[in-house]
């Protein structure tokens, strides 16, 4: 079975700069809370969070789309 991690690391890899709304979005639904996907996001080491101008945007390791500064 697939874990959250591994499904929001995919995800993420696919469309850099996705924030937890819209991953939760894309896993659940548009009528659940984010605060789980929020909680993994955090947690999980092959994600890397940068605070945009409104929104903390997900981003994996440079080769898989993390933006140069």
């Amino acid at each position: 079975m697939t874990t959250l991690r591994e499904v929001i690391v995919y995800i993420v890899r696919r469309r850099p700069g996705i924030t937890d709304r819209q991953l939760t979005e894309a896993i659940y639904g548009s009528d659940e809370r984010h605060q789980q996907v929020n909680a993994e996001c955090r947690n999980c080491p092959g994600i890397v969070r940068r605070q945009g101008e409104t929104h903390i945007r997900n981003f994996t390791p440079r080769r898989h789309g993390w933006p140069r500064r």
